[in-house]
C-alpha cells in the first residue's frame, strides 16, 4: 500500500526484467539481421519462422523458444551462440 492508503498494482520486478532482456536481444537480431542485409521476409524465409514472428521478436514482444532460436541462428549462418 501507498502512504496515502491506495494499493498500487505494479508488474513483478522478474517480469520486467524479461521484457529488458526481451528488448535487448530483439535489438541484437535487428542489428544482425540489417548488417546482414536481410529483410525480415527473407530472414523469416531461411529461419523457417513467419515474418510477423520475426518482427515481434525485434521489438521485444515474444519470448522465443528454444526450437525458434535453432531456426533463427540457421536463417543467420551462425551458431546460437553468436545470437547472443
Amino acid at each position: 500500500m501507498k502512504r496515502n492508503g491506495t494499493s498500487e498494482r505494479t508488474e513483478p520486478l522478474a517480469n520486467r526484467d524479461y521484457a529488458a532482456l526481451r528488448i535487448t536481444f530483439g535489438t541484437r537480431i535487428k542489428h544482425l539481421r540489417i548488417s546482414s542485409n536481410l529483410s525480415q521476409e527473407e530472414l523469416a524465409h531461411r529461419s523457417r519462422l513467419h515474418r510477423n514472428y520475426i518482427s515481434d521478436l525485434e521489438r521485444g514482444k515474444r519470448n522465443i523458444s528454444f526450437e525458434a532460436l535453432h531456426k533463427l541462428a540457421d536463417g543467420f549462418g551462425l551458431d546460437i551462440r553468436d545470437l547472443f
